[in-house]
Formats: structure tokens, sequence, C-alpha cells
């Protein structure tokens, strides 16, 4: 697993909620319901950054109160609507990785990045929630349902 330990930005986002399972249960639909939010609101282009924040660990909470936000980025001036609330997601110190592969798929990526990266890596996590980062279109197989992200996990020396 290669994984880069580097600081990222404060991001300010409109977001969308979901609460339920992790996983490929409910979070498509609310990614197609935010990208139709933002094809009527001109926010799709190849320099889009969307984020997927994730607040809960599905091991120690029960899956149907999992929280979990689809956002994208918009200008500090930008005003929400009935749709979509705004906040900034957390800036610092962050260890990424590369993720290719479906919404069955990513859960074990991030379980990876937590029992086989985090242990020997001098860092632990910290209160900041973990996510993902879509750069522009992340698709790489519609029809197979395959994407390409970063996994964003917030840590601190120990």
């Amino acid at each position: 697993m290669s994984v880069r330990v580097t600081e990222l930005p404060v991001q300010h986002v409109a977001y969308m909620r979901y609460v339920g399972p992790y996983g490929a249960h409910g979070i498509p639909e609310l990614w197609m319901k935010l990208k139709k939010w933002m094809e009527t609101h001109d926010l799709v282009s190849d320099s889009t950054i969307t984020l997927g924040v994730a607040y809960d660990d599905p091991d120690i909470t029960a899956s149907e109160k999992c929280r979990y936000d689809a956002c994208v980025v918009v200008p500090a001036s930008f005003t929400p609507d009935r749709w979509v609330n705004v906040m900034d997601v957390s800036g610092g110190k962050y260890a990424v990785s590369e993720f290719v592969g479906t919404a069955h798929e990513i859960r074990r990526a991030w379980e990876a990045l937590y029992r086989s990266w985090l242990p020997g890596s001098g860092f632990e996590p910290d209160d900041r929630p973990c996510f993902e980062i879509y750069r522009g279109n992340p698709s790489v197989d519609a029809e197979r349902g395959v994407f390409r992200c970063e996994l964003c996990l917030p840590v601190r020396p120990m």
C-alpha cells in the first residue's frame, strides 16, 4: 500500500448527508443526487473537486447510524439552498492513499490503511473525520462501477 503523509488545505464545501451503512447501500444514490444538483448549479467541470466525508467507525457505530457527506468544493461566498448545507472540511496532516475500485471494495481499502499501514507508521489518527477526494470525473469504468479517489486519514505524530 502506497501512502504519503501531507498537509491538506481546509475545503469549503456544499454537502448532502446520508445516514446508514457505508459502502454500496445508499452512498451511490446520494452521489447521483448531488451530481444532479451540481449540474443545475454549473458546478461540474474537469477541475471540480468533490469529497466524501465519513464520520463514524462502522466497527463501533451501528451501521444504520453511520454518517456520510457527499460534498463539492465551492467558493467561500457560496450561499446554500434547501438542498445543500455548507461547511469547512478541516485541513492539516493526512495520510493519503490512492484507491481505484468499486463501492463494494472501498471499505477493504480503508481497513488496510488502518490495519496495515497505520500501526508501523509512527502516526495515530486524530479527531478529524476521514474523507475521500474525487478530482474531476472519478469514473474509471462506469459500467462496472469502478472509480478513483484518494483516501485521506487525519493523523498526528505519536
